[in-house]
């Protein structure tokens, strides 16, 4: 199968990257189309997965992100300069929108079948507007198949964007299958954690993200805060690189917390050793990957309720899905882990096995025939 990944962003995850690498190990021809804003340039980190598997243009400026045709036209035009788009049995458009207009676009104009992925950026831009919303019914309609990361995004769209007479159509043909965890975190997968946490004595909470207002990390600094009020001896360590120092001094300004910036996942996987529970409650989170390399260190975790994570395991399997904005729920939810640590962490080690490489890499596999052949 000859795959083509269509992304504006794929220089600045590294996630397509190893999707890619992986169907390749298992015979597949897959390369990557990527656009950018002029002089948006390439971070050192993902300079690596910038190779000759991948065509990667600056095409559009910073008023064409607001000029939502102009600058699909753009990219379009670059797409096509860059590969025989006839040659490929497959275009998988990362975006419902800002990718998927052009894949609908390539389908009449050469044939090519499409797959659509939706994101939680794509459940809360353009697809709000009337105009916006029919067309992304018709990509979604032309497509051969649509890819959720969570249930609860897949949910979101057939109740509130998609027509009534079009929901059996796109239900039919939609997947929802999760990222799967790096190779690292796999091998390096821990035993349960047997003992459970004394909030009294000590209880470390751990956050990883970027340093974003995004990723909410005052609201989690808050409800270690009020633990501590309420005569528990928590903590909070946040880990992360700086991309708003704002936002970083407001959450250094907490008694509560320490801030360690950006670390490899070789450095990172000591400070999980060194926590026993994992907090991140994102006001918008796709999926949430670092939830997974969490578990599979043992770590009960704490996740946004109604974003990317939630719905994967029932609420107190793996831990709890919380208000984004609820400081107190958060912190119950806190003390309602370490009445059941052992049973809890147990549970996260051994769930983290179903979002394995080649147990992915099946289903996206299985994803891709069965829309390829989809009429």
């Amino acid at each position: 199968m000859k795959i083509l990944f269509f992304c504006t962003f794929y220089h600045r995850a590294l996630l397509f990257r190893q999707q890619m690498d992986s169907l390749m190990q298992r015979g597949h021809y897959v390369r990557a189309f990527s656009s950018a804003k002029y002089g948006e340039g390439v971070a050192d980190k993902f300079k690596p997965i910038m190779d000759d598997k991948v065509v990667h243009k600056e095409c559009w400026n910073s008023i064409d992100r607001t000029l939502f045709f102009p600058r699909q036209w753009k990219i379009e035009r670059e797409l096509q300069k860059a590969y025989d788009l006839k040659t490929f049995d497959i275009l998988h458009p990362q975006l419902l929108l800002s990718s998927g207009y052009s894949a609908l676009r390539m389908k009449k104009k050469y044939g090519l079948p499409y797959v659509v992925s939706v994101r939680v950026t794509d459940l809360t831009g353009f697809i709000r507007l009337p105009f916006f919303r029919k067309l992304a019914n018709k990509i979604l309609m032309n497509a051969g198949g649509v890819l959720f990361l969570s249930n609860t995004h897949k949910n979101e769209l057939l109740q509130k964007f998609v027509a009534p007479e079009n929901r059996e159509a796109i239900e039919k043909k939609s997947y929802v299958i999760g990222n799967c965890l790096e190779p690292f975190w796999t091998q390096n997968r821990s035993k349960p954690r047997t003992a459970a946490p004394d909030p009294q004595k000590e209880l470390r909470i751990l956050s990883v993200a970027k340093i974003r207002p995004i990723k909410n990390l005052c609201t989690a600094a808050r409800a270690v805060e009020l633990l501590r009020q309420q005569g528990y001896r928590a903590s909070l360590t946040v880990v992360g690189e700086d991309q708003d120092h704002e936002e970083l001094e407001r959450i250094k300004a907490f008694d509560c917390v320490n801030y360690i910036p950006f670390l490899t996942k070789e450095e990172l996987i000591d400070v999980y050793a060194s926590h026993d529970i994992f907090l991140l409650p994102s006001v918008n989170e796709t999926f949430g990957r670092v939830y997974l390399e969490a578990m599979t260190q043992g770590l009960p975790v704490l996740y946004s309720k109604g974003q990317g994570f939630d719905g994967n395991y029932p609420d107190g399997e793996v831990g709890y899905a919380v208000r984004h904005d609820d400081p107190d729920e958060i912190a119950r939810r806190i003390l309602q882990i370490t009445e059941n640590y052992p049973r809890i962490s147990e549970a996260c080690v051994h769930n983290s096995i179903r979002f394995d490489e080649d147990v992915i890499m099946d289903q996206m596999e299985r994803f891709y025939e069965e829309s390829l052949h989809r009429k």
